[in-house]
């Protein structure tokens, strides 16, 4: 059976529930003695959970209609699994930002199996919580409750990095300085990735576009926003716009080949702390 529940709060609730950790052991209550036990994984699909950023929240962030999967191994329930509630509750309207579709799988009338919720963004901008309650056959029912980071649904990129890229980077870079003319080689710098409330992770903001270069030519950094769709940096804004691009590796090294208006140029490492 499918039970669907939707709820609207009020912002101050919205932003207390926007701070859940991905640890889901830590983010959930103990389980009351006998109700269902299980491991929640984090949602796959069109998102990405990102932070904690500069405001201290983390986020499952997805593009408007994308979609997102919550699986939860049911490891240990007594009374039998029976029942699956989903709670969202959004701080823009009434009526819910996404849709969900339930599947009791192989976990229903059974102790262990896994339990399925699809979760679907529709076109609303916002910012939705979502809470899964597994219940039991037990009489009374006992259930356990899974909160997991709030949704984030943004239009403001197409596409997503397919990694939370928020930190510091020791970076290296060789190029060519537009103010004398000469090449280097080994220029080292640090330079931070990071969200402003207009960003998400198909938009990073950098500390540093020129990753120290001009810091050596005695000017200060210049902050900027960078691109970032899947595992490659497409464009940058600011003098350096039509000129960014790179990849990022399996293990979050971002290389990018870069130049700027002033005749600068490089190719820059960029190493995760």
């Amino acid at each position: 059976m499918k039970n669907y529940k939707s709820i609207y709060i009020a912002l101050f609730l919205g932003l207390i529930l926007s701070a859940c950790v991905t640890d889901f052991e830590e983010a959930n209550p103990s389980r009351p003695l006998d109700s269902p036990a299980g491991i929640a994984a984090d949602p796959v699909g069109d998102g990405l959970i990102a932070g904690p950023g500069r405001d201290g929240n983390t986020f499952t962030w997805v593009p408007v209609n994308g979609k997102l999967t919550f699986v939860i191994e049911i490891t240990d329930a007594p009374g039998l699994i029976e029942d699956v509630d989903v709670v969202l509750s959004n701080t823009v309207q009434p009526e819910d930002l996404g849709t969900v579709e339930v599947s009791l799988g192989s976990a229903e009338n059974q102790s262990v199996g896994t339990v399925t919720v699809t979760y679907t963004a529709k076109d609303v901008v916002g910012e939705e919580t979502i809470s899964i309650i597994v219940t039991d056959g037990q009489d009374p029912s006992k259930s356990t409750t899974y909160d997991y980071p709030a949704i984030k649904i943004t239009d403001t990129s197409t596409c997503l990095s397919n990694q939370n890229l928020i930190g510091f980077y020791n970076t290296t870079t060789d190029g060519i300085d537009g103010l004398t003319g000469d090449s280097f080689a080994g220029l080292e710098s640090t330079v931070e990735l990071y969200f402003l409330s207009f960003n998400d992770p198909g938009l990073y903001r950098f500390s540093d576009g020129s990753f120290g270069l001009y810091g050596s030519q005695g000017y200060g950094g210049n902050f900027i926003n960078v691109e970032i769709c899947g595992d490659n940096v497409v464009n940058a804004n600011e003098e350096f716009a039509d000129s960014y691009a790179g990849t990022i590796s399996a293990d979050g090294v971002i290389t990018i080949t870069w130049s700027n208006t002033f005749g600068d140029s490089g190719v820059t490492v960029m190493t995760p702390q």
